[in-house]
């Protein structure tokens, strides 16, 4: 029986409210993925963007196709890695809402799977915070999967 390795990574990382800093955080761990021979690379949820201020991330909030998620997929592409983005922001059906969508992009660059979180972190602690991701956030109503496999 034939045994095949595939190495897959995960990345740790302090995203903050400025998009290019959390790229350039990103391209260097792509870098250092792929130099050590990772097929895959896993980031965590608000990679690309961590507002400081409820509604923050509305502001920034781009279609899959737009300028954000299109250097993320050229990396994959120069580094010829998968990507599994977790928590992106991406534009919503109106102005007043976004998707936490997790995207999974293969080593030529291609948007390969996507996610719109559809459970959303609502959280009122008595006498503590309250969080509602729903104020800002449209819940996701899909899993849209295109079959392919890590090589």
């Amino acid at each position: 029986m034939s045994t095949t390795v595939v190495r897959v990574a995960a990345a740790q990382m302090t995203s903050v409210n400025d998009l290019a800093t959390n790229f350039g955080t990103c391209s260097t761990l792509v870098k250092e993925a792929a130099k050590a021979g990772a097929k895959m690379l896993c980031f965590p949820e608000s990679f690309s963007f961590l507002g400081d201020k409820e509604g923050e991330g509305l502001k920034i909030a781009e279609p899959l196709d737009g300028p954000v998620m299109q250097g993320y997929c050229s990396l994959a592409r120069e580094f010829k890695i998968w990507l599994s983005l977790g928590g992106f922001q991406e534009k919503g059906s109106d102005d007043g809402h976004l998707f936490n969508t997790h995207v999974v992009v293969d080593d030529t660059g291609s948007i390969r799977s996507t996610y719109r979180k559809i459970h959303l972190f609502d959280v009122d602690v008595p006498g503590g915070m309250v969080y509602k991701e729903s104020n800002h956030t449209e819940a996701g109503n899909n899993w849209a999967y295109f079959s392919h496999h890590v090589h």
